[in-house]
């Protein structure tokens, strides 16, 4: 049997990942509440800029909502109410609420919320106390059970979308489907700098693997009961390839038919039979 097969190793990723920042404002970093590796669940506080000031403008504003509802409430009881008097006081009512809205709407630009159940996958190099700039990735969060094993380098070329191929991961096989490659996904691949190839892995028992690596092969050509040589007794001249052979007691060149070859070992599809003695040189 001969086989023609490449291999290249390749690290599990999540498909689903969120690059949180501060998407609308810049500021000294007062809380990180979470380090690459934690759970986190969806709607939790990770991050939050130095809000005290703002936090107490809040604090003000509710009191003098508070305060605005009291008085349209009287307005709407007093004895010879007018509709114009309580109009006056549903506008700075409605004026207050608006401004409190507006401030707790600045409050939610300064913190960071999981957006879904995940693993932190990534922490920028900042310190609580450190300046942070808005729109600068300060955390990422990945869906652990979303996974795919990304492989990149030369070899990837020779993969194509949908073929079936090995993985294994911890000294175990299992089998995988080619999913992805940079001709799917040019942009992907322009921001890597590098051709990459994703593969979905089945079978595989429940686990920790984000990060972990795994060796993926693709066979390229399989046949069964050939005619095989070592590959280092094949020579090439003038484009074709040529074995020393014993004829005789008497040392002949002989050009083969090649087929399948892979880094050992190359099938002979005619020139030689079973039994002929090869000479090693």
């Amino acid at each position: 049997d001969i086989v023609d097969s490449v291999s290249v190793s390749g690290t599990f990723i999540s498909t689903t990942s969120y690059d949180l920042s501060f998407d609308k404002r810049s500021g000294y970093l007062s809380e990180l509440n979470v380090a690459a590796g934690d759970t986190v669940e969806a709607g939790q506080l990770l991050a939050k800029l130095d809000t005290d000031s703002l936090e107490l403008e809040i604090r003000k504003q509710e009191l003098a909502v508070e305060r605005a509802q009291i008085a349209l409430n009287a307005a709407r009881n007093a004895e010879g109410a007018t509709v114009d008097s309580i109009r006056l006081a549903e506008i700075d009512y409605e004026l207050q609420r608006i401004q409190l809205e507006d401030l707790q709407t600045e409050l939610s630009k300064q913190s960071i919320y999981a957006p879904d159940s995940g693993t932190v996958s990534y922490i920028a190099n900042t310190g609580v106390g450190q300046y942070v700039t808005a729109r600068s990735t300060l955390i990422r969060v990945v869906d652990p059970n979303s996974l795919q094993i990304e492989c990149t380098g030369d070899d990837v070329a020779d993969f194509h979308l949908n073929q079936e191929v090995r993985v294994q991961v911890n000294k175990e096989e299992y089998t995988g489907k080619v999913v992805m490659t940079s001709a799917e996904a040019p942009s992907i691949a322009m921001e890597k700098g590098t051709s990459f190839v994703r593969i979905e892995a089945e079978g595989l028992p429940e686990g920790d693997y984000l990060g972990k690596t795994a060796t993926v092969e693709l066979i390229r050509e399989k046949k069964e009961d050939v005619l095989v040589v070592p590959r280092n007794v094949v020579s090439m001249y003038s484009g074709e390839s040529y074995v020393l052979v014993l004829e005789d007691g008497v040392k002949k060149e002989r050009i083969i038919e090649t087929g399948i070859k892979n880094v050992t070992e190359i099938e002979v599809l005619s020139g030689l039979e079973e039994g002929e003695e090869i000479i090693i040189k």
